[in-house]
């Protein structure tokens, strides 16, 4: 069947806006197992020191990556700060990227290989 030329109503658009169009994928590839986001997990369960954030991206599957912020004092850096005010700023200092899996309920965290 050939494709039907588009109309100057439909400004080159084949279907009409708003419809989805799924197509399978190759009969060879398996389908990707669907794998929960356990970044909010992940956060709570990471060491930090006094005053550290921690943020935590995935990446794909289940493999995330994870900054540790620390705060710096601007007025340190040639900053302005009004009196009576400290302004302070976070800097990542560290980045990681993890592999993390949940098993029975339990987060089982490990530093990503570098390959």
């Amino acid at each position: 069947m050939a494709p039907e030329k588009p109309t100057p109503e439909d400004k080159g658009r084949s279907q009409p806006e708003g419809d989805l169009i799924v197509q399978p994928g190759p009969a060879f590839a398996e389908p990707e197992e669907r794998v929960a986001d356990l970044s909010s997990e992940i956060v709570k369960q990471l060491p930090r020191g006094s005053g550290e954030r921690v943020t935590c991206r995935r990446i794909t599957g289940n493999h995330y990556r994870c900054n540790w912020w620390t705060p710096q004092i601007a007025a340190q850096y040639g900053a302005r700060s009004a009196e009576g005010m400290t302004a302070t700023t976070h800097r990542v200092s560290k980045s990681q990227f993890l592999h993390v899996t949940k098993t029975a309920g339990t987060l089982a965290i490990k530093a990503a290989d570098a390959s």
